[in-house]
């Protein structure tokens, strides 16, 4: 197991933010932790790389306390604006990493360099969003981590950015076994290649569930005008229409049987996410 949390809770003052979070990360497995801004996704990966105390609760990671720091070497990290040494070149900070980090593998690293299309004469200082992050992402698979945690990474990517780097994350995933979770609320260019989805709502994962299961039971409804929803479909409206949520072949083909008007489409990951958390910023 590479990540296990039971009945998480972090408080900051008064104010409650996470309220009894429970969820596992397997080894291979990449998992999303969605939710909009403010919900305490950030906080959660805190608390599992060991830079914030837990309220109440269980947190281990590479079955350690992540409290106590031992897990390190063996988790890639990568928040969501990598802060590097303003003073190097690329290469030189390259060059540092593999002086310093001991698990650091230079024909990785170097590998990384062309596939992530990294200039490694470049002045850090000069590095635009895109190239700051693929370079965070370089620091981060380069060590060969067990695990990687990585903090909303493509915020701010254009869509061949964002394209390049989960293409990087599943690769890595698929070679060594390596367990992924990854912060977001960007779930367009992430649907192809997550495994599981949780949605943090309220202070709570209000979804745990396989990507594949979660497409499949929800459908986009269209019906004509002045017709009456399923009852039995699980109904969300939304602005862009009516979304089923526990879709299933033969109720449906007894209510088209007398709505044959009636209609309805597969959805994306995003088209579900937005659904569910429309409303919050």
């Amino acid at each position: 197991m590479m990540i296990e949390v039971h009945g998480l809770k972090k408080r900051f003052g008064r104010r409650t933010v996470l309220d009894e979070v429970s969820f596992q990360v397997h080894a291979g497995e990449i998992v999303a932790l969605a939710g909009s801004n403010g919900v305490g996704k950030t906080t959660t990966l805190g608390i599992a790389m060991g830079f914030l105390e837990p309220s109440a609760g269980r947190v281990r990671v590479l079955s350690e306390n992540p409290l106590r720091r031992r897990h390190l070497g063996d988790v890639g990290w990568m928040p969501e604006r990598p802060a590097f040494p303003r003073c190097f070149r690329v290469q030189q900070l390259i060059n540092f990493q593999a002086a310093t980090v001991p698990k650091w593998d230079p024909d990785l690293a170097r590998e990384l360099i062309d596939r992530l299309e990294i200039d490694p004469t470049q002045d850090v200082e000069k590095l635009s969003r895109g190239q700051t992050a693929r370079l965070g992402l370089l620091c981060a698979l380069a060590l060969r981590p067990k695990l990687l945690i990585l903090d909303d990474p493509t915020l701010g990517l254009d869509p061949k950015g964002r394209r390049l780097l989960l293409g990087e994350l599943l690769a890595l995933a698929g070679e060594s076994g390596c367990g992924v979770l990854i912060s977001t609320h960007l779930l367009t260019e992430a649907d192809w290649s997550l495994d599981r989805l949780l949605l943090l709502r309220r202070g709570i994962i209000e979804i745990d569930e396989d990507v594949d299961h979660l497409k499949a039971r929800c459908r986009r409804l269209f019906l004509p005008h002045g017709v009456s929803l399923p009852a039995d479909l699980g109904v969300i409206e939304s602005d862009d229409g009516p979304l089923l949520t526990a879709f299933d072949a033969d109720v449906w083909a007894r209510y088209q049987a007398d709505v044959p008007a009636a209609r309805c489409e597969p959805v994306t990951l995003e088209d579900i996410y937005v659904a569910l958390t429309e409303g919050e910023l």
